[in-house]
Order: C-alpha cells, then structure tokens, then sequence
C-alpha cells in the first residue's frame, strides 16, 4: 500500500490506488462515493445565473449527502441527523461519514497542511470531531490504533471532503485530528480519492460553484 507522511505528526495518506481497498474495510465502496459525487456535480450544474448565489453550492451538498447515504444504507449504514447534521453510522463498525464542502488542498495526497472546511463549521461537528457526543464507546476507541496502515481503519467520525475546481472533483474521506475555531486543525488519516471528471459532453459546462462553496447552518434553540 502507498502511504506518504505529512506535516502533522503521524498523518498517514492513503493514495488514490490504495483507497477503494482501504476503504472496503471501512464498508465503503467507492463506486458509491463517486456516484454521489457525481450526482451533486449534476445537480450544481443544473443551477443559472437566475438562481441565488448559494443554489449552486447547496444543491451539489444536498445531492451529494444523499445519494450517498441512500447507497450506505444498503449495507450496515444507518442515516441520522444529529444536531440536523447529516450522518451515516455503522451498525458495527466505530465509524460515522458526513460531508462537507472543502478548500483547495482537498484531494492533494503531498499538501503540506491537507484540506479544512471551506466555511467554519458548528457545534455539531465540534461534538463529533472531538466526540463529545462520541459514536462509538472509549473502549472500542482505545482498541484502534490511530497510525496503523494494515487491519482496520481507526474508529471515529470520518469526513467526506470534496472540491470542485475547473476540471472536476477532488475528493478524500479523511479522519481529522481535532476541532477548533469552526475548523479541523489536522488530520489522523486522510484516504485520497481518484478525481472525478464529467463525462465529455458534461465537461464545457461548469457549475457555479468551481472554487469551493459550502453549506452552513445554524442551530438555535426556540423559546417553549
């Protein structure tokens, strides 16, 4: 398997020859991952210039989110929505995948720093990041071996991060190192995916949202 290091201490990342078996251990096809890539890319594409400037973004988000998870859950992925963030969860396995929009070193397996949001993210990511709401139990987290390039991936919340430039998709599902100020601050593995690139008669059309653009909500509480 090709790894590389990082800047951060111990990052580990997976190339894109090595992820579809890295991430077969984790039950995640790649195949699946690439359709709902491609369906958010068609979905953003479909977007004028008489939609809102955000349509663009949020429709690639919203398609890719669930066509994804709707092809998780064949398997032993269960969607659900913590905080309203989207997630799916393994029914065994410690693992859970969001997805989020992502700046332009996504997809860079020799960036110096990796990706971050491409908009600062809320408290529900702060609370699956740093597992305050944790997924899976200490115990089975003190089980995972967090460098390990061989068995099992190590548990937690990974992350899909894509990024759309002139060409296509760039895209990894990495695992981050920590959480704070709205952003991830590094990376305990990061698993780089072939480019995605649209079909020929796709291609002259570009989306509106080459560049990166991100959905965020806010979450407030309503007075009873």
């Amino acid at each position: 398997m090709t790894t590389s290091p990082q800047a951060d201490t111990a990052t580990i990342v997976i190339g894109p020859d090595d992820a579809a078996e890295y991430l077969s251990r984790m039950e995640i096809d790649i195949a699946d991952v690439r359709q709902a890539i491609e369906a958010g890319d068609i979905a953003a594409g479909n977007k004028t210039q008489h939609h809102p400037v955000i349509a663009a973004g949020m429709s690639r988000w919203l398609d890719t989110v669930g066509v994804l998870r709707g092809r998780l859950a064949r398997g032993q992925w269960v969607s659900s929505d913590p905080r309203n963030r989207p997630v799916s969860e393994h029914r065994e396995l410690p693992y859970g995948l969001s997805t989020v929009g992502a700046t332009e070193p996504t997809g860079i397996a020799d960036h110096p720093s990796g990706p971050r949001a491409a908009q600062r993210k809320g408290i529900g990511t702060a609370e699956a990041v740093n597992s305050t709401i944790p997924l899976i139990t200490v115990e089975t987290l003190r089980r995972q071996t967090p460098t390990a390039v061989t068995g099992a991936p190590p548990g937690g919340n990974w992350f899909l991060l894509y990024y759309r430039d002139d060409d296509g998709v760039r895209a990894e599902i990495s695992l981050p190192r920590g959480f704070e100020g709205g952003q991830f601050t590094g990376w305990v593995v990061r698993v780089i995916l072939p480019e995605w690139r649209p079909a020929d008669g796709a291609a002259a059309r570009k989306p509106r949202d080459v560049g990166g653009q991100d959905v965020e909500f806010q979450v407030s509480e309503v007075a009873s």
